[in-house]
């Protein structure tokens, strides 16, 4: 959703072998693991609007996507016209929607992100974010998350109710440490987001559907599945 910080070439080199993380159905099935956590008295729960699976510059890989999606008929499926910085399909579930989007040639440096709603009295806890802007705050390439305004009018409760389909969203431990103090505040995770012991990076994440298939991210080759073959 949002434009970030140029990388060095270094940098860029890591995020293009490792940013865009997709399990084989299979290894979802055996890996699979819930990771109970003990809940801070106070603390409130995450309210997850959606998550972002970026391609670069393939508006076409759009189109097998959608196709895809509405073949599971597991919500519902809708795409948006192309913008300045990208081009969308979604997909809307129950609690969260899901994003494959396709950058413009201009825009290379996205990464796969978690958007949780949170007010934005606690943003000032980021006094140096990678990008803030209205309604977004990116607090630095890469962490696999971001927060958005309660105010942005495209919010996931602004879609038509969708009645339950059970999807989840997969994260890592590392995604989860830093979600559960998010803004130097005690939170726990909604029931539809689940620790993974298969996922390593904060930006590896995954949405399974009730039987543990993968509906995102859409064949998207993954390097670190070498080390589970």
């Amino acid at each position: 959703m949002m434009k970030v910080q140029p990388l060095t070439r270094r940098r860029l080199a890591t995020y293009m072998a490792l940013a865009s993380t997709g399990l084989s159905s299979h290894l979802l099935k055996a890996a699979e693991q819930s990771h109970p956590v003990a809940e801070t008295r106070n603390a409130m729960q995450l309210q997850i609007d959606h998550v972002m699976f970026p391609v670069y510059f393939n508006n076409a890989f759009l189109d097998i996507v959608e196709k895809t999606w509405k073949g599971k008929a597991i919500g519902r499926v809708f795409a948006q016209p192309q913008n300045a910085a990208f081009k969308a399909v979604y997909l809307q579930g129950k609690s969260f929607y899901v994003e494959h989007l396709s950058t413009v040639e201009s825009e290379p440096y996205w990464s796969n992100t978690l958007y949780i709603v949170v007010p934005k009295e606690f943003w000032s806890y980021y006094a140096a974010p990678a990008l803030r802007s209205e309604h977004f705050l990116m607090p630095r390439f890469g962490c696999g998350y971001s927060l958005v305004s309660p105010e942005f009018p495209h919010l996931h409760s602004s879609l038509p109710e969708q009645s339950n389909d059970g999807l989840s969203i997969l994260i890592s431990s590392a995604l989860e440490a830093e979600l559960k103090t998010l803004a130097g505040r005690a939170w726990s995770l909604p029931p539809h987001v689940r620790v993974h012991n298969g996922l390593h990076h904060a930006h590896d994440m995954v949405v399974v559907d009730g039987n543990s298939k993968v509906i995102a991210p859409l064949y998207q080759a993954n390097p670190l599945l070498r080390e589970y073959l």
